[in-house]
């Protein structure tokens, strides 16, 4: 089991923009990574009324996140998030199926085809 837990100095990352955010995730801390996109599950739920102007840029992020070389909980994270809170298709995922995890593939296949059933 993983303890994960975000603070202020996340919330400041998230607020801070798009390559903010993209500067964690790209770093080599994980446990920086699993903070961060746990805070990101509070900003993108529509519940707690935030409206960041760069969330399809966020979705996009994720995307390539999935396919980068990172821990595959952490993928999987980002993943429910995309899954949860995306509105758009996953065309990064959707190209790039051949550098996807087998323990992922099958998740990353019901998500593309959840969102084209929706577009």
């Amino acid at each position: 089991m993983r303890y994960i837990q975000y603070g202020e100095k996340h919330m400041e990352i998230v607020l801070s923009g798009i390559d903010s955010i993209s500067e964690v995730l790209k770093s080599s801390d994980d446990a920086e990574k699993a903070s961060l996109l746990l805070c990101l599950d509070r900003y993108l739920d529509p519940w707690y009324g935030y409206n960041l102007p760069y969330v399809d840029e966020i979705f996009k992020l994720l995307e390539y996140f999935i396919i980068s070389p990172n821990d595959k909980n952490l993928k999987q994270d980002a993943l429910h998030l995309l899954t949860g809170y995306a509105s758009s298709p996953f065309t990064v995922l959707e190209n790039n199926l051949d550098k996807i995890e087998p323990e992922l593939i099958e998740e990353v296949q019901d998500a593309i085809k959840d969102i084209s059933n929706f577009t």
